[in-house]
């Protein structure tokens, strides 16, 4: 059984991205993010929500991670810049994607997985930045985006056939990383 650490905010885009690949057999773990800045579980900021009740109704794990000094440095001194708000929003995703990394080997998981939607935040998900934040993050190739995977080059768990990406959606991707 192939398995997928999920990056998960607790909203609806991630869990969505979670039920598309538990539905296929996916062994999901899921991990959620902690900061001094406001994602945290229990605001209700857009970056995180409660993960912990649609996991329990759907059947997948959470594991907390909080940022803390490491999410501290990148505030002060972002390598891409302030988003709204301040928000280093490519550091940010850069940061969260390595952690997610090591949680893979760690669990000997085979993927990542997002609830990223292509074109949603204006400074972080575009087409052009996904593969450099994937490559900056050590993580090319094995970053799923489910809910816009039709849009990007596929991805080596789908090379594999771990996973199959429906949709009614043309499929415009090319090349293979």
């Amino acid at each position: 059984m192939a398995k997928a650490i999920a990056l998960y905010s607790g909203g609806l885009d991630s869990t969505l991205a979670i039920l598309v690949m538990l539905r296929q057999g996916i062994q999901v773990t899921a991990i959620t993010f902690l900061n001094h800045f406001g994602c945290d579980i229990t605001d209700k900021s857009s970056c995180s929500k409660d993960p912990f009740s649609a996991a329990q109704k759907f059947g997948f794990e959470v594991k907390l991670s909080h940022l803390s000094d490491k999410f501290l440095e990148i505030v002060k001194n972002p390598e891409y810049g302030h988003g709204r708000n301040m928000n280093p929003c490519i550091d940010c995703r850069i940061l969260m994607l390595k952690e997610a990394r090591e949680l893979m080997n760690m669990t000997n998981a085979d993927f990542l997985i997002t609830g990223e939607v292509l074109g949603q935040r204006p400074m972080s998900q575009r087409k052009s930045i996904f593969p450099m934040i994937d490559k900056r993050a050590g993580v090319k190739g094995y970053v799923l985006r489910p809910l816009s995977a039709k849009l990007f080059d596929v991805t080596i768990p789908e090379q594999k056939g771990m996973v199959q990406i429906f949709s009614g959606m043309q499929d415009h991707r090319r090349k293979k990383p």
